[in-house]
């Protein structure tokens, strides 16, 4: 299990949605092959693009299954937050704690159900069954029983079957 695989790209780092093309497109379908292997655990061969530089229907399909799989906003666009993934994992998703919210919790929340860790509202607000749903989780996976959803968590997480296969689903409907 590799876990912390950095990936280089140039600093600047354009916003890539359907229809960008150039050299730019190429080098983020090859990280988001790279990532994907990581990730798809549930496909009997993990999910790829080809390294063409277009940023095409398939391209834009895969970017939505990554950013399902990662906790990502679901949009199909590689922006700041796909561009640091792809660029650096799981350390770059925040790490969550009593008090945190928003959608990435939402996530979590999800993928806490899904794996029937998590019985209380999907309301994106990290509290008490929450945390309590995250640790025994981290239990069942031999991680540190801290309650903190932090990149060993997230590594975890999503591999859950469940959440994977929720992605396969989710991520190509025109979500």
């Amino acid at each position: 299990m590799i876990l912390s695989i950095t990936v280089q790209f140039p600093t600047k780092k354009p916003t890539l949605q359907f229809g960008a093309s150039g050299q730019i497109v190429k080098e983020m379908q090859k990280a988001l092959n790279q990532r994907l292997i990581q990730l798809d655990t549930v496909s009997v061969s993990p999910l790829s693009v080809s390294t063409t530089g277009y940023f095409d229907h398939q391209t834009r399909d895969a970017v939505k299954y990554l950013q399902c799989l990662a906790f990502l906003t679901i949009n199909g666009i590689v922006g700041e937050e796909t561009w640091a993934y792809l660029c650096n994992g799981f350390a770059s998703l925040p790490k969550l704690s009593i008090g945190s919210s928003g959608t990435v919790v939402k996530a979590s929340q999800e993928a806490l159900e899904v794996g029937d860790y998590y019985f209380g509202a999907i309301d994106g607000i990290f509290g008490v069954k929450t945390e309590a749903a995250v640790q025994a989780f981290q239990v069942e996976h031999s991680l540190a029983s801290n309650g903190i959803i932090d990149p060993l968590t997230w590594n975890a997480l999503s591999r859950l079957d469940a959440h994977a296969s929720r992605c396969g689903v989710n991520a190509f409907r025109g979500y």
